[in-house]
């Protein structure tokens, strides 16, 4: 009997120890949205607003807020995004510069911290148990379409393509990504509603924030 017991304390300071390890290994990434100047687009913004139901001056809130709740909401067993408040959002821009540069060898809106102290860099991430910061510099809305295909016919729908540029710091403010023209992919055949909407109403493009999460997962790991 004793040895039983042995054995069931041995399994449960097992499952302990795991349980504390994969924890510990979560990594942890602050995401900062892209500001009003970094939002574009060839649509107009009247066009942009009726497709949301909202007033023109609330286009750019509501984009940017389903795309932060989209970082937000992903649940992965290894990564998780979190949001700053809106006096952290401010403090950090007014030491954040934007700027055009190359990583590795491609060009992309790109951000630098050269403004903003090792302290108070590492105080940030410290405060918020970060490993990294992800800036997403730049959102644009491009005219484009969608060609769908019916037997031997296709046809051409209007449609508006999604464009991202980003860049990642480590804890060491080392930046190790950036990337720019980042296309939001919605699939091969988007949903009727998607292409009624020309894919410019922000709500019905979360599976599509979701995807991009995912694939940022994945450049996480080269």
């Amino acid at each position: 009997m004793l040895v039983i017991r042995n054995i069931f304390a041995f399994v449960f300071l097992l499952n302990i120890g795991f349980n504390n390890t994969f924890y510990a290994q979560k990594q942890r990434v602050i995401v900062v949205p892209y500001d009003r100047f970094q939002f574009v687009s060839q649509y107009p913004l009247d066009e942009i607003a009726t497709a949301n139901q909202v007033q023109q001056s609330e286009v750019f809130t509501v984009y940017q807020q389903n795309l932060i709740e989209s970082f937000l909401s992903f649940n992965n067993q290894e990564i998780e995004f979190v949001g700053l408040t809106p006096i952290e959002q401010l403090a950090l821009r007014k030491k954040t510069k934007y700027q055009l540069e190359k990583f590795k060898g491609k060009k992309y809106n790109a951000t630098n911290l050269n403004l903003l102290s090792e302290q108070d860099f590492k105080n940030l991430l410290e405060q918020h148990q970060a490993n990294y910061i992800l800036f997403v510099n730049w959102y644009a809305i491009e005219k484009s379409v969608h060609i769908a295909y019916v037997g031997d016919n296709n046809k051409r729908y209007p449609f508006s393509l999604h464009l991202l540029d980003f860049d990642v710091y480590n804890k060491e403010k080392v930046k190790i990504l950036g990337k720019g023209n980042v296309k939001l992919y919605c699939g091969e055949f988007p949903s009727n509603q998607l292409i009624e909407e020309k894919s410019l109403k922000a709500s019905s493009l979360k599976s599509c924030y979701k995807q991009l999460v995912s694939d940022l997962m994945l450049l996480f790991k080269k």
